[in-house]
């Protein structure tokens, strides 16, 4: 029985881009209160940035004599309070407080996080004062001081937008000059060849905001990107203990993969390839949605190997048997006995020929099914012969003198190997069936239609597929769908196959094909 689960587990995280607003930033105080860098007294919130001032014993001023919509705020006041840390307490940045990111960093730490940069504002002087008193490049220089004294492993860099705050057009083409190419430099450096970027840009202005998003949602082609969006408290400014409002930290936060925008519009095309059988397709569009289909990204590059005809290698892959088939999710969805059920199918698969032969059977519904009747009509001849084949070495029929070399055979060369006449005729003698036999009679013309497409380069056609039945006195149901005539190739190969194989009703290719889409189909997240 399927299982279902919704939650969204991010693995590893490699860089984490912060846009840096005004609120992102508090100061422990003396009296114990945290005092928000961006909380003036408007719109509810204390007058925290006054205090700040007072605690530095400077009286707040302005950018111009007479008007208060010029005074002093986030600007001057951070790099007041950087100064402060650097000089008076000897680069002790353990008072700053990270109300919205602390989180965020602290778990994802935990995930790999090496690199974070901090985007803040830093306007040219053509803008009024009344607007770059807002810029955060001071905050996100105490930002990075805090972060470097709690996690000494992480690499931080402060970059500035030089750039008027409101200009969506400017700040885009900051975005797009710098992300992509560093994404690029950051996965070439990568043992695994891969890049996972995190965003939060929940504090900055929307103008920042969404140039952030829209740049880093043109990456999620190539790299997985997230979204990290921190949940303020109900109540961010609770009283303390003497009746001061102190401001919170974040607890939780969502993550949301930039990828889910496109995924209502891409499934259908994961699906549409997935059907036919082109897992490679199937995987591009998966990459982009690794944080919701995983695993069905790692299992249709597995499956590609099989519709290579790499049945083998398939088998041989130690990363699907103890990587993938080990993994807790697709333990949790598929079920533990199903996933023991192909863990045993796939030991067997690599020492059994006569399985991995049978492993065709996928291929050829599969191209059954795209209608593709040429490819079908010659990978199911193939099999037939491999069957044959394979028969005929597991019963000696060339020591029994089932079969016999052509009299003009050199026994000094290389070893003899049957044509598929030879194997049809040693197999009508094993099993008692006479030239007459309509079951002779079909192999037979099998195996003339394989040597006239060869030969000849002729195509074949559903009708004349049919008519290889209908000829030879098989019951025959006339449909366009796949069913009735992969009913009939079915019991051709179990008709040549020994009674005492092993024979699967389902192979396990097919078994692992129709579970991943019935988890596209049903809309099951599977990370």
């Amino acid at each position: 029985m399927m299982k279902t689960t919704a939650q969204l587990e991010i693995e590893r995280v490699d860089t984490l881009i912060i846009t840096v607003g005004t609120r992102q930033v508090g100061w422990r105080s003396k009296d114990g209160v945290v005092r928000c860098f961006g909380a003036d007294g408007d719109r509810g919130h204390p007058p925290h940035i006054n205090q700040l001032y007072q605690e530095l014993g400077i009286e707040r001023g302005f950018y111009e004599p007479g008007k208060t919509y010029m005074s002093w705020s986030v600007r001057d006041l951070g790099f007041r309070y950087y100064e402060h840390c650097q000089e008076w307490l000897g680069g002790d940045f353990s008072s700053v407080e990270l109300l919205l990111d602390y989180q965020i960093i602290a778990d994802s730490v935990t995930k790999g996080l090496n690199h974070i940069i901090l985007w803040a504002t830093n306007q040219p002087e053509t803008v009024p004062w009344n607007y770059r008193r807002a810029d955060t490049c001071w905050l996100a220089q105490l930002m990075k001081g805090k972060i470097n004294t709690t996690w000494p492993g992480v690499k931080v860099d402060v970059l500035e937008l030089t750039v008027n705050a409101n200009d969506r057009h400017a700040i885009r083409e900051e975005f797009e000059n710098f992300i992509w190419p560093f994404a690029l430099e950051q996965r070439k450096k990568s043992r695994l060849n891969e890049f996972v970027l995190m965003i939060e840009n929940k504090g900055s202005i929307p103008a920042i905001a969404e140039s952030l998003e829209i740049c880093a949602a043109a990456l999620v082609r190539e790299f997985q990107v997230i979204n990290a969006s921190p949940i303020e408290p109900p109540n961010p400014y609770p009283p303390s203990e003497n009746g001061m409002l102190s401001a919170l930290l974040s607890q939780r936060y969502e993550m949301v993969p930039l990828s889910e925008y496109f995924w209502p519009l891409e499934r259908s095309r994961v699906i549409s390839a997935w059907e036919r059988g082109d897992f490679q397709e199937a995987r591009v569009w998966l990459s982009a949605h690794q944080s919701r289909h995983k695993s069905l990204y790692q299992l249709a590059e597995y499956l590609a190997l099989s519709s290579n005809w790499e049945i083998v290698r398939f088998a041989e892959n130690r990363q699907i048997e103890n990587g993938w088939l080990r993994s807790r999710l697709v333990e949790q969805l598929a079920g533990t006995e199903q996933v023991q059920q192909w863990r045993e199918r796939l030991l067997e698969l690599r020492t059994n020929p006569v399985l991995q032969t049978w492993e065709t059977v996928f291929l050829i519904q599969l191209q059954l099914e795209r209608q593709n009747y040429t490819t079908t009509f010659m990978q199911f001849s193939q099999t037939v012969e491999r069957l044959l084949y394979l028969r005929s070495q597991q019963e000696k029929w060339l020591d029994n003198h089932i079969i016999s070399p052509p009299p003009n055979f050199n026994p000094y060369g290389r070893p003899y190997e049957p044509g598929f006449k030879v194997l049809i005729d040693g197999w009508s003698q094993v099993e008692k069936i006479r030239a007459s036999d309509k079951w002779y009679k079909l192999l037979d013309g099998i195996r003339f239609k394989r040597n006239d497409l060869i030969h000849k380069a002729n195509p074949v056609t559903l009708r004349e597929m049919r008519s290889l039945w209908a000829d030879n006195g098989f019951p025959v149901t006339i449909s366009e769908r796949s069913e009735p005539l992969m009913a009939l190739m079915l019991e051709v190969l179990q008709k040549v196959c020994d009674r005492h194989w092993q024979i699967p009703q389902q192979p396990l290719l097919q078994s692992l094909y129709a579970w991943g889409l019935e988890i596209l189909r049903s809309e099951i997240t599977l990370s």
